[in-house]
């Protein structure tokens, strides 16, 4: 009898060791919260177009953070290695309607090893420079952390607009005196790769942080190079940022160099495309960013505020015309923590277009309230 109670014993602690070197985790965001839109609304005829700002309101999810709901996971492998895992899928909570295009893990998808010399990973990858996903760099940069709508760095920094790539593979460094660097390639940038290779959309992702006490400072380059038979040149993203921390202040800075817009066509869940239309004549073009922004923290309440602009290069249209879209946002906002996963918010937002062939059609304002739950 006193055998088997200690091969039962035995048994249990071995299993027990077992469970306790995998793990499995269900976590999700629901962000949801009241909007009111000023946008540019057309109110007159197909043969007399009359473009006018009209308002509307809406209950709208999404403003802050993208809801989600997902799987993580790690099993130990020994030696000081692991296996993981992340399932993320991207839903919109106003209407139950699948995010991301439709897919049913459309923020992330990937599996691979982590250990003293790094991560390495494949699958749906949110980028380094995408404010957003499990390696993002750049979100820290923004006060408002690349989310709040009109407000976010996400309406003038493309890769910042929530990039991602399928077919990926990608490598994160460890810390090392402050610094952490990430490369990636994507065989194809969405949907499954095809023949010949020229034919698939590929892309080079990579990024580069450095912190030491109150500074961080990050650097990231995207370069997506077309198919072949495009005849378009390779779209390249730099975004350069940084934070510094004085007390109860953080300042902010942020700018980008953007060549291309427009050689690769906007897709949903990608965060490609121009934010503005692009005319006949105009197949892309050049713009740089920039922002300068604050966030003070005064126990569990920040105010936020930010101003960016996008300074673009003018390009000749099919009808003579001159397009330069150049435009302005500036925003401030703030957020209360309830408790460690509930959040309430609100933020104003203003655009204003600067540049030719954009005027009232591109202007707009806003203005949120809600509140975020993680689980």
């Amino acid at each position: 009898m006193k055998k088997r109670l200690v091969a039962l014993a035995v048994l249990a602690a071995v299993s027990g060791a077992a469970l306790a070197q995998s793990s499995v985790t269900v976590y999700g965001i629901l962000d949801l919260g009241y909007q009111w839109n000023e946008v540019p609304a057309d109110v007159g005829t197909t043969a007399a177009p009359r473009i006018e700002q009209e308002s509307y309101s809406a209950i709208n999810g999404s403003h802050v953070y993208g809801n989600r709901w997902g799987l993580r996971g790690s099993e130990d492998l020994g030696g000081g290695w692991r296996a993981i895992f992340t399932l993320e899928s991207g839903f919109n909570v106003d209407t139950g309607t699948a995010g991301q295009g439709g897919r049913l893990f459309g923020r992330q998808a990937f599996v691979g090893v982590d250990g003293g010399l790094g991560t390495l990973v494949a699958g749906r990858l949110a980028t380094f420079s995408s404010g957003t996903g499990s390696f993002d760099m750049f979100s820290h940069v923004d006060p408002f952390v690349t989310g709040f709508g009109l407000a976010g760095l996400a309406n003038t920094f493309i890769s910042a607009n929530a990039l991602r790539v399928d077919n990926a593979i990608a490598y994160r460094s460890p810390k090392f005196a402050g610094f952490q660097g990430g490369i990636g390639y994507s065989a194809n940038f969405s949907g499954a790769e095809q023949a010949p290779s020229g034919e698939n959309t590929t892309a080079f992702i990579s990024g580069l942080t450095w912190e030491t006490g109150p500074f961080y400072a990050v650097v990231t380059y995207d370069a997506i190079d077309p198919a072949d038979s495009s005849n378009r040149p390779s779209q390249k993203h730099l975004q350069i940022g940084g934070t510094f921390d004085i007390s109860a202040f953080r300042l902010h800075a942020a700018y980008a160099d953007q060549s291309n817009i427009g050689s690769v066509a906007f897709q949903p869940g990608l965060g490609s495309g121009s934010f503005v239309p692009l005319p006949a004549g105009v197949p892309y073009y050049d713009s740089a960013s920039y922002m300068l922004g604050a966030t003070w923290t005064i126990g569990e309440f920040a105010v936020l505020a930010s101003y960016q602009w996008a300074d673009a290069d003018a390009q000749p249209t099919a009808a003579g015309a001159n397009f330069e879209p150049d435009y302005n946002i500036w925003g401030i906002g703030g957020t209360w923590n309830l408790s460690r996963r509930t959040m309430l918010y609100t933020s104003y937002a203003s655009r204003d277009a600067d540049g030719t062939l954009l005027g009232d059609a591109f202007n707009a304002k806003q203005f949120a309230v809600g509140m975020v739950h993680r689980f």
